[in-house]
């Protein structure tokens, strides 16, 4: 066989593979993908180019936009409080984020009714003084959850200002707990 044919041969079958590997990808999200595409057809036809994940982008009503479980673990719970948290605290580290809003604080409590947490009195406390725009505990808050999920690094030690807090949420790329 010559070398002419050996090439073809082995292009054709890179060629086949990364098509193959390509649409196996490609299927695995279709739910997400879909989503997203409808998303960004409304935004298009709106005239509006969405920039970072919206709150009404909601995936099975959690406004975190994450296909959980409802009601949500303890776990859960303490993740997202915590890294809404982020948003007010000054902290040596921040690993997670999620932008505070009415409609994740509103959802969050409906799990609080929904279901009986360990710590439900800490979260619930948290969770309605912010919803009243009080973040004046938030240090407090953060380090509280914090402890519940065995924080060593990244205590908060103070609050943020207003102008530290609209530049941290400009640096945010994405939002993850």
């Amino acid at each position: 066989m010559s070398k002419k044919w050996v090439a073809i041969i082995l292009g054709t079958v890179l060629l086949v593979t990364v098509a193959g590997v390509y649409f196996v990808l490609e299927s695995l999200e279709p739910e997400r993908k879909s989503a997203l595409e409808k998303e960004e057809h409304s935004a298009s036809a709106a005239g509006v180019k969405p920039n970072k994940p919206t709150v009404t982008g909601q995936v099975d009503g959690n406004p975190f936009e994450e296909n959980v479980k409802t009601p949500i673990s303890e776990k859960l719970m303490r993740q997202y409080i915590h890294a809404m948290s982020h948003q007010k605290v000054k902290a040596g580290e921040k690993w997670s984020f999620f932008e505070i809003t009415n409609e994740r604080i509103t959802f969050l409590l409906q799990q609080l009714d929904e279901k009986e947490y360990k710590n439900d009195e800490e979260y619930r406390e948290i969770l309605t003084r912010w919803q009243k725009d009080d973040f004046s505990q938030a240090v407090s808050d953060h380090n509280t959850v914090w402890r519940l999920m065995g924080g060593n690094i990244g205590k908060a030690k103070g609050l943020l200002t207003a102008k530290q807090e609209k530049d941290y949420l400009e640096k945010q790329t994405r939002e993850t707990r």
